[in-house]
């Protein structure tokens, strides 16, 4: 059995794996590998066999036995809040909570690699998460967050949901998906099998790399 190196998240794509390396802030594609290697439902990676074992390893990108604990991803998610019926209606308050964590979080967005964000998004303050009081929040943020900058980059604006998210006690998981062929990457919010503020058939075009649980 092999697990990632340190700092390494890997995803098989049919016939290819995907390597996104946090330090570097890259991704990289290795074609026709993904025929000599599968993932376990543990998490650790099973090569097609010993010759494979090695010279995977002696690329860097994997190590052998279960040192430590092989990082795994949230399935894709089933339901999203898009579309859901809310009760709830947002007020000037919520407006000026919003822009008080977008004043507070921006500066520490704008141009930080991913493994940056990363870090930063786990520091943020949260609890529990309840469905019905995420469900309120994720409809305040998509009323006014439209008045924000970063319209359109998801990884800036799901960080910033994230941490409007913590501010209130929410706890949610923030995924790295990519696809190959052309390559792109993605990224999303979700709470078990909710996804929170985007649409299940653009989500469901990628594969999980990277889970940053709360």
């Amino acid at each position: 059995m092999l697990i990632p190196s340190p700092g390494l998240h890997i995803a098989r794509l049919d016939d290819d794996l995907v390597v996104l390396d946090l330090e570097q802030d890259a991704y990289f594609c290795l074609p026709g590998v993904g025929r000599e290697i599968s993932r376990t439902s543990s998490g650790d990676w099973r090569p097609s066999g010993a010759d494979i074992a090695t010279s995977l390893v002696n690329s860097g990108l994997f190590l052998r036995g279960a040192i430590i604990e092989a990082p795994t991803c949230a399935p894709l998610p089933v339901r999203t809040t898009r579309g859901m019926v809310h009760a709830s209606k947002a007020s000037p308050t919520d407006l000026l909570r919003l822009l008080a964590i977008w004043g507070r979080e921006a500066r520490r967005i704008h141009g930080r690699p991913i493994a940056k964000l990363v870090r930063q998004s786990k520091r943020l303050e949260r609890g529990s998460a309840d469905e019905a009081a995420v469900l309120h929040a994720v409809h305040l943020f998509e009323r006014w967050s439209p008045l924000l900058p970063f319209q359109g980059l998801c990884l800036y604006r799901a960080y910033l949901l994230r941490a409007f998210l913590a501010a209130q006690g929410h706890g949610v998981d923030w995924v790295f998906g990519v696809r190959t062929w052309p390559f792109n990457a993605h990224c999303w919010l979700q709470l078990g099998d909710l996804l929170l503020d985007d649409d299940l058939d653009r989500v469901r075009l990628y594969t999980p790399i990277l889970t940053v649980a709360p």
